[in-house]
């Protein structure tokens, strides 16, 4: 007697049923596959004050770096291999530091007292929502 034969009995299974069973494992293959396929997205870090370009880095390989932007306020921001973020800011309202690391391309973060934009540039950048 076969192993199907003894599963079918066992659990009350039929030949269709895993017929089923390899068909959605399949289809799970099939969507997975790509999100592992895929090559890593390179990343630059542009960041400026008042509109002009203070620092563009491509981000990844052991890349790390402290940038001190001094103004009407102190901004530090880190940059390390995959994220950049605002670790420390003199202004009132910390909103740049606590918008957190940013990851993904299109992620941005501001520091309004300082005037100092930081964003993460992809091949291809991510959209959050539309909006009509």
């Amino acid at each position: 007697m076969g192993q199907t034969m003894k599963l079918s009995r066992k659990y009350g299974l039929r030949p269709g049923d895993f017929v089923i069973v390899f068909v959605v494992l399949l289809l799970a293959l099939a969507v997975f596959l790509p999100f592992v396929l895929a090559p890593a997205q390179t990343l630059t870090c542009e960041i400026t004050q008042d509109g002009k370009l203070v620092k563009r880095v491509q981000l990844g390989m052991g890349y790390q770096d402290t940038i001190t932007i001094e103004g009407k306020v102190t901004n530090v921001i880190e940059i390390t291999e995959n994220n950049v973020y605002f670790s420390h800011s003199d202004c009132p309202d910390q909103v740049c530091v606590r918008t957190g690391k940013l990851t993904r391309a299109g992620q941005i973060a501001v520091c309004l007292p300082n005037r100092v934009i930081v964003r993460l540039i992809g091949a291809q950048d991510e959209i959050d929502a539309i909006a009509t």
